[in-house]
């Protein structure tokens, strides 16, 4: 009888904590229908000034609750990036050419900086990009001063109307060089 006793007192035991586990992770649970703290492209493309911009104050694809994602326009707002990307303290000067799912970018160091692009530098470049863009699938960084030469060239070009689509080729060929960070 005392074993029954036991047993029965363990079970009721067992199923109030496993209820009370459930109940307190009710908490953190994400509910579907708010809105991502990224959600949506604001209608000016500022950075940091808009209620719907990210963390980092880049403007982002469309939330849960918005319809579909809005495929972010490079040629228009890689700007934005750009200046996302010289916030880190490391950081001078920046640009940024995507052609398909591969994003380039080409840095220039403060001064004060005398290392080299190292990975860490280049996770925190990637993580602006993808923050911006999540189809982006590879990123490269390059601290080489031809490859920044020429990738400032390409970037005037794609900012003066060319297609970086034109351009993919000239981009491929920086992205392989041993030194280009991936």
């Amino acid at each position: 009888m005392k074993v029954f006793k036991w047993t029965i007192l363990t079970a009721a035991l067992l199923a109030l904590a496993l209820c009370a586990t459930g109940c307190m992770n009710s908490g953190n649970r994400v509910d579907g229908a708010a809105p991502s703290p990224s959600a949506g492209m604001n209608s000016t493309g500022d950075v940091g000034n808009a209620s719907n911009a990210n963390q980092s104050g880049l403007a982002g694809e469309a939330g849960a609750g918005e319809g579909s994602a809005t495929p972010f326009d490079w040629a228009a707002n890689a700007a934005q990036v750009e200046t996302a990307i010289n916030q880190i303290s490391e950081i001078a000067d920046s640009r940024v050419v995507v052609t398909g799912t591969t994003a380039l970018v080409a840095v220039r160091y403060t001064d004060a900086y005398q290392g080299e692009t190292t990975e860490r530098i280049r996770e925190m470049v990637a993580g602006v990009v993808r923050e911006a863009d999540p189809t982006i699938q590879t990123v490269a960084v390059t601290s080489e001063e031809a490859d920044v030469d020429a990738i400032f060239e390409l970037s005037d070009k794609i900012r003066g109307g060319d297609r970086a689509d034109a351009l993919a080729d000239e981009i491929n060929r920086i992205v392989r060089n041993p030194t280009t960070l991936r």
